[in-house]
């Protein structure tokens, strides 16, 4: 009983004793971390009006020394990441994409090579975000090194679009587990110019998914300057591409060839006869109101919904009253006293 009394006593003394020195490495952690953080506070408040100097102002001046020295990356990286979203001028961007490359190429390129996993896709961040021109030929490399396709692939792919690098365009075509998603991301990080390329290179690989990512990119960025990429390829043979260039010119809510509509108003595809109809709305075209009364008696709900709302829009309530009372299909009555028990009105 004594010898099983002392054994308790021992074990308390012993988690207590545990508990007090984990409590003494984390107070210690604590004040080592708050010091690292006042440090970097007092680094940043020093620099960043320097910075700002050395930006914005005189030609002579050079970057801080404290931001050129690795062991203040984290403040470097603070003043970058507020700086690159609030600088607009072409030239004063290059003077930032130029500091980013000289203080961070260095400690990026390490981190890549030796890097956990986590670290190396934090740091694909930070390239894209800062522009690091001078590390696209290892990050080309390495992305063909790659075999996992995990989040540090898919990040790789959108860090070297951002670097305006169309080669990722041949790789996702010549692969065919490539989804539109990943073509979407592409050609929002790429300059206008190498868009354009991006095109070229997608229709001379004939490459299905990349052509349906194009149209459905120029609706989504609402990309006028090439509405008649779009009208072009209504006359496609494929279905799918031609929905995708009626969605886009809905989304631009821009034609220049109206009459390439019509022959979508008895399309066997009800997605092709909505999407014309609801172009027809969006640019408010007064010359197809007949197809378009017609239309509101169309099998399909969604034809008959976009029917109603473009009458509505171009023709106004007064028309809608008249589909309501008098026309010859009960369904296109009912979807236009919907619209007019809605609340909304057009004309």
């Amino acid at each position: 009983m004594n010898g099983n009394f002392q054994y308790f006593y021992y074990t308390i003394i012993a988690l207590l004793a545990f508990q007090l020195l984990l409590l003494l490495v984390l107070s210690i952690r604590k004040i080592i971390r708050n010091k690292r953080s006042a440090k970097e506070e007092q680094i940043y408040q020093e620099n960043l009006e320097l910075f700002v100097d050395y930006l914005f102002n005189d030609e002579n001046l050079q970057l801080p020394v404290q931001l050129a020295n690795p062991k203040n990356i984290a403040v470097a990286e603070r003043i970058f990441s507020e700086t690159f979203s609030t600088v607009n001028d072409d030239r004063t961007k290059q003077k930032l994409q130029e500091a980013a490359i000289a203080i961070f190429s260095s400690t990026y390129l390490k981190r890549l090579k030796k890097g956990s996993w986590s670290t190396r896709v934090n740091t694909l961040y930070y390239i894209e975000d800062f522009q690091i021109v001078s590390l696209l030929p290892y990050l080309q490399k390495r992305f063909h090194k790659l075999n996992a396709w995990d989040e540090e692939k898919n990040q790789l792919i959108r860090t070297l679009a951002a670097l305006n690098d169309t080669s990722i365009i041949h790789y996702l075509n010549a692969n065919e587990d490539s989804q539109q998603h990943q073509y979407l991301d592409v050609f929002n990080r790429l300059s206008e110019e190498q868009f354009d390329n991006s095109i070229e290179i997608c229709y001379e690989d004939n490459h299905q998914t990349s052509k349906l990512a194009i149209l459905n990119f120029i609706g989504l960025s609402k990309k006028t300057r090439y509405q008649a990429l779009l009208e072009n390829t209504l006359l496609d043979e494929q279905s799918e591409v031609r929905i995708q260039s009626l969605k886009g010119l809905y989304r631009l809510n821009y034609m220049e060839n109206i009459a390439l509509l019509e022959p979508f108003f008895a399309s066997s595809s009800w997605e092709e006869r909505m999407f014309s109809v609801k172009i027809i709305g969006a640019i408010m075209i007064e010359n197809y109101e007949s197809q378009l009364i017609q239309l509101l008696g169309d099998s399909v709900w969604w034809v008959r919904n976009a029917s109603a709302e473009a009458l509505l829009s171009i023709f106004g309530e007064e028309k809608l009253k008249e589909l309501a009372a008098e026309h010859s299909d009960i369904y296109a009555r009912d979807m236009a006293k919907q619209w007019l028990s809605s609340g909304k009105r057009g004309g």
